[in-house]
């Protein structure tokens, strides 16, 4: 198997910004420059912000235990990335990753972070014809989205009043693609399930005439910048059974970097088609913009806010898709440094301020969950001190996403 990866040069040049802004609250640089990007389904790429000359070592902690992942030279653009770190695994989805850096000094450096991988939950796409002719063979189609393959599964196919037939299935690895094919000897409803440890994935076959199908369960669109990533995940596994959630992660963008989020939601809406869109995005926001007669606004005044809330008011219209989808933005939890906070705030403002008298729109307040009195790391929730603010003091933990998913599962199930 091979894969080309790419860090962003936009995401790194992002990331950096929000590290020179920590520093710039009088803060100091912050203790982690680590950071992992799993937007690539079943790959973790590692990127670390460090001194020009240094060598970086990077290191998966297990347990108590660390592996050794590999090192990297940092040339004079002060990032390194070290692509295909490591691969998804279905029976570890929390993963916490270290750097240690060695300057030319013999100085010593280095960060952490940690990041939630998606599951099995939603990992295999099952397809088959709707509806197949008494006496041929249906195909079944079991498509591995992580591409990674060595894996064991077991495909159940069972025919109108009968009993399951199921059978172990294997995907060697590096093969991500696999298939079965059944002969439909009963006219009515096969039914056909692919499990994967706890996990099942259903699609269903008509033979003869009539009948229906299975529905395809509804869309769920979650996407944004880097803030998305691991809260997507979590609400993979808690919708697993009623919707296909769809992640969307763009590291290192944002509404004021350009106009390509108000582009970019049109053509989401347009090819996915999601009953509902989960949305996070502001964590690198401040540039200045242009607005349509050509004009040069600055952040943060009335004007920035105009411009950026016009821009959003744009790409809500395209999630709700006329009424036909929902949208649940996500207030972006003030970050420690107090230049981008004041930021945030700002952000927050102008969404919620699009967001008004919006039918299908709903804005949640996460920041009122992780920051209603200012920065904190430590939340008390369900009786629980919980760490939910990452080294960098911007990204949520893996424990900190969790909570962000289930808020946003129980906001959904609730009827909005």
């Amino acid at each position: 198997m091979f894969r080309i990866r790419i860090w962003s040069v936009a995401a790194a040049v992002a990331a950096a910004l929000v590290l020179l802004t920590a520093g710039a609250s009088g803060q100091g640089v912050p203790s982690s420059q680590l950071g992992a990007d799993v937007t690539e389904p079943g790959i973790v790429d590692l990127g670390y912000f460090g001194k020009p000359g240094s060598t970086v070592y990077f290191d998966e902690r297990v347990g108590d235990a660390g592996k050794r992942l590999g090192s990297l030279s940092i040339g004079p653009n002060g990032y390194v990335v070290l692509s295909d770190a490591v691969a998804w695994r279905c029976e570890r989805l929390e993963r916490r990753f270290e750097a240690t850096e060695v300057q030319p000094d013999g100085t010593r450096a280095g960060g952490s972070y940690d990041v939630r991988t998606g599951s099995c939950a939603q990992r295999f796409k099952l397809s088959a014809p709707p509806h197949a002719q008494r006496g041929t063979r249906a195909r079944v189609r079991i498509v591995d989205r992580w591409n990674l393959g060595g894996v064991r599964t077991q495909l159940c196919i069972t025919p109108p009043r009968g009993r399951a037939a199921c059978r172990s299935l294997s995907f060697p690895r590096g093969v991500g693609v696999g298939s079965r094919r059944f002969r439909a000897t009963k006219n009515g409803r096969w039914k056909i399930a692919l499990r994967v440890g706890g996990h099942r994935v259903r699609a269903a076959v008509v033979v003869g005439p009539g009948g229906v199908a299975v529905k395809p369960a509804p869309i769920v669109l979650a996407t944004g910048d880097s803030t998305i990533q691991g809260v997507d995940s979590f609400l993979a596994d808690r919708l697993a059974e009623t919707a296909r959630v769809r992640s969307d992660v763009h590291h290192g963008t944002g509404i004021s970097r350009g106009t390509e989020w108000v582009t970019r939601a049109t053509k989401q809406a347009l090819r996915l088609k999601p009953k509902t869109t989960v949305i996070s995005i502001g964590a690198g926001e401040g540039q200045p913009m242009e607005t349509p007669s050509g004009s040069r606004v600055e952040c943060c005044g009335e004007p920035w806010l105009l411009e950026y809330r016009r821009r959003v008011a744009l790409m809500m219209k395209s999630y709700v898709q006329q009424g036909r989808g929902k949208l649940l933005w996500l207030a972006v939890p003030t970050p420690r440094s107090a230049l981008r906070a004041a930021i945030t705030a700002q952000v927050n403002k102008a969404v919620l301020t699009a967001a008004e008298g919006r039918p299908g729109v709903k804005v949640l307040r996460l920041d009122g969950v992780f920051t209603p009195n200012g920065y904190r790391e430590v939340i008390r929730y369900r009786g629980q001190d919980v760490r939910v603010r990452a080294a960098d003091g911007v990204h949520l933990t893996a424990a900190g996403t969790a909570i962000a998913a289930e808020i946003i599962e129980l906001t959904m199930r609730k009827g909005w």
